[in-house]
């Protein structure tokens, strides 16, 4: 069983010099603040704070300017230590030792990378190509993390921009379960590569149809200068096009110059940028000992110097990050560039050989006898289009009968769904959910007031215990669900809730939950592992000492050396 557990949460405001540090146990934990005055103190920053570093999208509050932060996680995974780092769209991953794993600014490229630390990817049909692709992270956390304002039932509602992939709720879930693992996958792309080679073969053979009807008119009634103008007229037509290609190529080779001196010019400042860091880093050690960084005589009051180089460390931090953002953006220009020259370089290699052929033709007068091999060519290929035809749509039969396999885990894992909603629709009294929504795990279910929270909660919880039956050997998240109770939840709820949560998410997974005025001694059998409890003022989360303790591995995981 892989599992991976949340240790530590860092949230840097360099802007303000301000930080927050939370450590988590490996079990039960549960974050909570004052029950008379302790709304807005940050625990919804925090819950959505950790998924939002591993690549996800949150709603946070207007208030929260997430622009200006930089977020790290430090979690495990069989023993295994790391660290992510985000700072607006740029992403890291670090080993134990902070030995750079890989960065990217692109949300495919960051799951395909954690997919190897996580061994799992969720793999989703695109919606322009209906092809397999792996997904943005925050579709491998579908499952564990639920946001206070969007308890929205049956509906995947905490993360942002979900809708991207067409019935993303099914596919995702099944993936999850083990349903729609890598072999049903290869097996889809098998049926989807059959059946685009069908229609391909298909359209051959209307198209070779086509022409075998126009050789037999020809072959009847042939015009040899009718042929020789069409000739001419296809080569002047080619030739506009070689023209066309031609410009092209120049257009593009004139772009990739002037973008990759556009990429030597960051370069260079990143790599000035680095010298003035460790420069200043240097100035900082001198004023330590009392030294002056440029003369070495000694200083008595360094105090107001530190200050200004440690400044001068944060605007370098943040300058750093959107110099690497730059770059990254300049790579995936010159090669998408890079790909367009490639392709017009192919197409105007075609070109030529093809003017060459056909001005070689101009003179040659097509005669019947040509007329005649060309059909008896069509025909040839014609017979065998029709057999490859055959012969893919037995193949393509067989692939479904494989599937049909998978159909049936579905309806194996609809059965399990249906016993666990219904046992916690009579243990909660939910009278006004229908029990037939129950009968697909697709079905959409509603309730009002202060049990839509609660059916909320207990369709995630069963949709993990679901993933933990039938897919046990894939790795098993951290499930963070932030103020779960919600608060039109009445204190009996609320209780029943959260021992409901402790006594159902067993140690298959690390849970963090939070909520305000939480007391051990009001829950029966439930014991957390930690209780974290927030004394701050409101909107007031970051302060000046877990920033002073803490801004060495802010500078450290910033550096753009690898």
């Amino acid at each position: 069983m892989r599992k991976m557990i949340f240790k530590k949460l860092y949230i840097f405001s360099s802007s303000e010099k301000k930080a927050k540090v939370i450590e988590f146990a490996e079990g039960k934990n549960i974050i909570t603040s004052s029950p008379v005055d302790g709304t807005d103190r940050g625990k919804s920053v925090i819950m959505k704070s950790l998924y939002h570093a591993l690549g996800a999208d949150c709603y946070f509050d207007d208030k929260w300017q997430d622009d200006g932060k930089a977020y790290i996680v430090n979690f495990t995974i069989a023993n295994e230590e790391y660290y992510t780092f985000r700072c607006n769209r740029l992403f890291k991953v670090f080993d134990s030792n902070h030995r750079l794993l890989f960065k990217t600014i692109d949300r495919h490229e960051l799951a395909a990378s954690l997919g190897t630390i996580f061994k799992f990817a969720v793999k989703l049909p695109n919606r322009s190509e209906d092809k397999l692709e792996i997904t943005p992270p925050a579709y491998n956390y579908l499952l564990y993390f639920l946001d206070q304002d969007k308890l929205d039932g049956t509906n995947f509602a905490s993360f942002k921009q979900l809708a991207q992939y067409p019935n993303y709720k099914e596919n995702a879930l099944f993936y999850h379960f083990g349903a729609f693992d890598d072999n049903y996958y290869e097996i889809m792309h098998k049926l989807e590569s059959i059946s685009d080679e069908i229609s391909r073969l298909k359209k051959d053979k209307e198209l070779s149809e086509s022409m075998l009807e126009k050789v037999f008119v020809s072959i009847k009634d042939v015009s040899y200068s009718k042929s020789i103008d069409l000739l001419r007229h296809d080569i002047e037509r080619s030739k506009e096009q070689y023209s066309s290609i031609a410009k092209t190529l120049s257009e593009t080779r004139t772009k990739l110059i002037e973008i990759r001196n556009e990429k030597d010019e960051l370069q260079r400042s990143l790599h000035s940028l680095e010298h003035l860091g460790k420069l200043n880093e240097n100035h900082i050690s001198s004023l330590l000992k009392h030294r002056c960084p440029l003369c070495e005589s000694e200083v008595a009051d360094t105090l107001h110097l530190r200050v200004m180089k440690y400044n001068t460390n944060d605007d370098i931090i943040l300058l750093s990050s959107d110099l690497q953002i730059s770059i990254s953006q300049t790579d995936k220009k010159i090669a998408k560039l890079e790909e367009e020259y490639k392709d017009g370089l192919s197409k105007l290699s075609a070109y030529e050989k093809s003017l060459g052929n056909k001005t070689a033709e101009v003179n040659d007068v097509l005669k019947h006898q040509g007329l005649i091999e060309v059909r008896d060519s069509i025909t040839s290929d014609l017979v065998t289009t029709r057999k490859a035809i055959e012969g893919k749509e037995v193949s393509e039969k067989e692939l479904k009968k494989q599937i049909r396999v998978y159909n049936d885990r579905k309806k194996e894992i609809n059965q399990r769904y249906y016993e666990l909603m219904l046992a916690d629709k009579i243990k909660f009294g939910l009278e006004e959910i229908d029990a037939k929504g129950f009968e697909k795990i697709t079905n959409s279910f509603s309730a009002g007031g202060s049990n839509k929270p609660i059916s909320t909660v207990i369709w995630y919880t069963n949709l993990i215990k679901l993933k933990n039956q039938f897919n046990p050997d894939a790795i098993n998240f951290p499930v963070v669900f932030d103020s779960p109770n919600n608060a039109e939840t009445d204190l009996t709820k609320r209780v029943r809730v959260y021992e409901y949560l402790a006594k159902n998410i067993d140690d298959k997974n690390q849970l963090i939950l939070s909520g305000i005025g939480f007391k051990s001694d009001d829950f029966d059998g439930v014991q957390f592992d930690k209780v974290i409890y927030l004394e701050n003022a409101k909107y007031e989360l970051l302060c000046e000492e877990d920033y002073s303790n803490n801004s060495q591995l802010l500078i450290e995981l910033s550096k753009t050396s690898e």
